[in-house]
């Protein structure tokens, strides 16, 4: 699978296509560099502005332990052999951070990650003494960054545990970095997961380098910017000061949405009197990206028995297809490899078939053979998931993180992600939609957009008819699944093992209450991927009648949906992305055999840009009807939108939580 190309808290190593556990893995590996306690530092002496400052900083940021008072990056440029043996820019990056406690036994743990393309030549740590730095004898703490979900990672990581024993206490750090081609440094963000006072990328650049800053998010955050020129070299130098910590919130918005941030492009440069090409055009990021494609050297013969197997019983074109992107999808592992250049060059299509398992190069890889191979003309991709917000009109390597195939089919454009597991074949994940896709073809390419789809095409329709007896609601309830939300249930329920499936099945026509019991569960044919998912059984709902002089209140809608967790407060930074679009069409009638319904609400409409809410209630004699209907048509509600977002949850949560009454009089 994927993800953007690195931790954004770092510069990324972008096209090497990293999956979700490895980021994950990621992740929380930075979450415990952050958190681990080890060792504390004596106690230091502490210059008296040093407290002073402390005082001051630790007014403005409550919430944070630890500052970074300074953090200067200087790169350099020289010219270099890369393992392919081109003539290419290296980079050395020459960085200072210098940290300050703004509380009594504060800490922090800084990493540095790095892998054979990017070189960790000096780490080193201080700490301040009076108005002194002591540098410590101790290494950083090396690790490899794998987790079990990851076949092999060659990126490592070093890091150094900085524990403050008081307010005021400051340690320095000290980087050397070299980047063995100027591909690979791509992304710089000016924030991190603690407040920057200061925070400085300088770039010294030679005549014979031309460079491009692309700078993403300025609006509105202050970033100063200076251009100064001298003796055949010109600096530019990006300041941002007074910086708040970037901190994890519940489904937040990508920080390349949101965070301001640099994307380096080396244009070209010259050599020996040539002027070679870097990253000028999007043509030469797809020639770089077709020149290691060729590398796997796919030989279509050894795949031959296989596709005929696969394709034995599929009567049609449209069968054929299918058949092989199941195949593929079903019988082959997911795992990253990221090893070097291995991890930008595909596996071949015959290895990917041995092992039964490949990432989503090797994947793509595989399946693009198997289409070209019974007629089809099919293509390998490389595309960005929405994580990433560049178009490939940007000549930059952190533009895709992903790759899949594309198929020309009777005029249309399918395209095709093997990793995908249960999307059948015509749908697409929603974290590729309205993305532009680089199709290989030959020495050229094209560029396809994926369609989007609607909310209403990823729907939740549940429909419920109840009898009231005994104070006691029972009766018969159905729930389809159509888009991404058939294909997530498919993808939780598939991995299941047999013993677990109908307790699973149960549950899910209980949503998780105790107070609902099903039972005669029945569904759809969950072996067809093609078709919508049908659950349906009886239930019976203890506990939703109350009985008060007489009258009985009942709150038919007996399992709302929780949008708790989606309520911004006012602790909350950034906006929401749920990364899906979908609906929720809700139909739940009940009968009654006498009395009749009073204190029915008024009917609610809720219409805003993006989002949308329909909920009434319709008495027919003995009979009460409840319809809702619920659409996220856009996956991000961004912080500008958060008024509106509150209005339209507590005004859906008022409307669920009535109780309408039953009476007899």
């Amino acid at each position: 699978m994927i993800m953007p190309a690195l931790s954004a808290d770092r510069p990324c190593v972008p096209g090497r296509f990293l999956s979700p556990p490895l980021q994950a893995a990621r992740f929380m590996l930075m979450t415990v560099l952050l958190c681990c306690t080890t060792v504390w530092l004596q106690a230091q002496q502490i210059a008296v502005d040093d407290a002073a400052d402390a005082d001051r900083l630790a007014k403005l940021y409550k919430d944070d332990n630890v500052i970074c008072k300074s953090s200067y990056h200087y790169y350099t440029f020289d010219k270099g052999v890369n393992a392919l043996n081109d003539k290419v820019v290296v980079v050395q990056e020459d960085a200072e951070l210098e940290f300050m406690a703004l509380k009594k036994f504060a800490g922090i743990t800084y990493p540095e990650f790095y892998n054979r393309f990017i070189r960790l030549k000096t780490f080193k740590k201080a700490v301040k003494v009076n108005t002194k730095f002591i540098t410590s004898e101790r290494s950083g703490i090396d690790r490899a960054v794998t987790d079990e979900n990851i076949f092999f990672d060659d990126s490592r990581v070093q890091y150094y545990p900085i524990r403050f024993s008081d307010k005021g206490n400051i340690a320095r750090v000290t980087v050397k970095k070299e980047y063995t081609d100027a591909k690979y440094l791509t992304r710089l963000f000016f924030s991190a997961p603690y407040p920057v006072s200061e925070q400085v990328f300088e770039f010294r650049v030679p005549t014979w380098l031309t460079i491009d800053f692309k700078t993403f998010n300025f609006e509105g955050s202050k970033v100063e910017r200076k251009e100064t020129k001298k003796g055949g070299y010109t600096n530019y130098v990006f300041i941002l000061k007074d910086i708040p910590a970037s901190k994890g919130e519940y489904k937040q918005m990508g920080k390349a949405y949101t965070e301001p941030h640099i994307v380096i492009q080396v244009k070209s440069f010259e050599s020996k009197g040539d002027v070679l090409k870097g990253f000028d055009q999007t043509a030469d990021v797809y020639n770089w990206n077709n020149r290691l494609y060729k590398m796997a050297e796919n030989d279509p013969a050894k795949l031959k028995a296989t596709l005929a197997r696969i394709t034995a019983n599929a009567p049609t074109e449209v069968d054929k297809i299918k058949a092989i992107y199941y195949w593929v999808q079903d019988k082959v592992r997911y795992i990253a490899y990221e090893d070097g250049y291995s991890g930008y060059i595909p596996s071949s299509a015959q290895d990917v078939l041995t092992n039964k398992y490949g990432d989503c190069k090797g994947m793509a890889n595989l399946l693009t053979e198997f289409l070209k191979l019974a007629g089809f003309d099919a293509h390998f991709t490389w595309i960005g998931t929405r994580a990433l917000p560049y178009s490939q009109s940007l000549p930059a390597l952190c533009v895709n993180n992903h790759a899949i195939t594309t198929l020309y089919y009777k005029g249309k454009e399918y395209f095709l992600d093997a990793t995908e597991k249960y999307v059948p074949f015509g749908e697409n994940a929603y974290r590729i939609q309205g993305k532009e896709a680089m199709v290989a073809n030959g020495d050229k390419f094209d560029i396809k957009k994926v369609p989007m789809t609607t909310g209403d095409e990823h729907k939740i329709f549940t429909k419920a008819d109840f009898s009231l007896a005994n104070d006691l609601l029972s009766g018969k309830i159905q729930v389809t699944l159509t888009g991404n939300e058939r294909k997530d249930f498919h993808q939780m329920y598939q991995d299941l093992p047999n013993t677990s499936r109908e307790k699973f099945l149960n549950g899910y026509l209980e949503f998780d209450n105790d107070n609902v019991q099903a039972s005669n569960v029945k569904t759809s044919d969950l072996n067809n991927r093609d078709i919508p998912i049908q659950i349906s059984g009886n239930v019976e709902l203890a506990n939703y009648v109350q009985v008060i002089a007489g009258d009985k209140y009942v709150n038919l809608d007996f399992f709302p949906k929780t949008l708790s967790r989606y309520m911004p407060d006012e602790k909350r930074k950034s906006g929401y992305d749920f990364d899906y679009v979908l609906s929720f069409e809700d139909e739940f009638s009940l009968t009654i055999p006498s009395g009749k319904f009073a204190d029915i609400p008024e009917k609610l409409e809720l219409k805003f840009d993006g989002y949308e809410f329909r909920g009434q209630y319709v008495v027919t004699g003995n009979k009460i009807v409840l319809k809702k209907y619920l659409v996220l048509k856009n996956s991000t509600i961004p912080q500008s939108d958060f008024a509106n977002w509150k209005k339209f949850l507590e005004s859906i949560k008022s409307f669920s939580s009535y109780f309408f009454s039953i009476t007899s009089k």
